[in-house]
């Protein structure tokens, strides 16, 4: 019998959480090695033994070493959010949407959060680590730019405030992932940027 075509018959609820096992269990071994024996002595070979996992499988879920210290759901799930806002938001009012709906939707659980970031303090100082967080930055902050300037349907060539924006949270990123400072939950991000752009009285 094809045990993949059995496999693609597997509901795809099932199938997801398979992959979300995998995934977590990658993650939670390499950050054990890293926390023992460091970062740079870490080989992905080491990993994928301890986790009983292809290196196929390994670049399946993580694209890089560098990789399992950040967490690429974090973007992405408040870039979906920002891009799903109801169409009569303003900029800031959407991306502070975004970020209060993001809050509950990010998987990690808390210590496992707490430990990568930890890690990622801890190993900042690596060139690799820290050029992987700034790519990682800046690939966010463009995704950003796009989104709003489809939401304002304007040219970002043209019009500054898609850009602006994307800077904005870019420096907001960098406090957290690179100079590893945590400002909080996603909803301090919310109420800083309804801070710097207050809802106007009504007249």
């Amino acid at each position: 019998m094809d045990e993949s075509a059995g496999d693609s018959k597997a509901p795809t609820g099932l199938r997801e959480r398979k992959k979300a096992r995998t995934r977590q269990m990658i993650s939670v071994v390499a950050l054990g090695l890293f926390e023992v024996q460091g970062f740079e002595h870490t080989t992905i070979e080491q990993i994928c033994r301890r986790a009983e996992v292809a290196h196929r499988t390994f670049f399946r879920y993580y694209p890089t070493k560098e990789s399992l210290l950040f967490n690429g759901d974090f973007g992405n799930v408040i870039l979906e959010a920002f891009a799903a806002a109801p169409a009569e938001l303003d900029l800031f009012p959407a991306l502070e949407h975004a970020l209060t709906v993001s809050e509950g939707n990010l998987e990690d659980p808390a210590e496992h959060t707490a430990r990568r970031e930890a890690l990622r303090r801890r190993f900042m100082g690596i060139r690799a680590v820290h050029d992987y967080g700034v790519a990682q930055i800046d690939a966010v902050t463009h995704r950003v730019a796009t989104i709003a300037a489809e939401r304002l349907r304007v040219d970002p060539r043209e019009d500054f405030r898609p850009q602006a924006l994307g800077a904005l949270l870019a420096a907001m990123s960098r406090r957290r992932v690179i100079d590893g400072i945590d400002p909080g939950s996603l909803q301090v991000w919310a109420d800083t940027f309804r801070a710097l752009c207050p809802a106007e009285p009504d007249a």
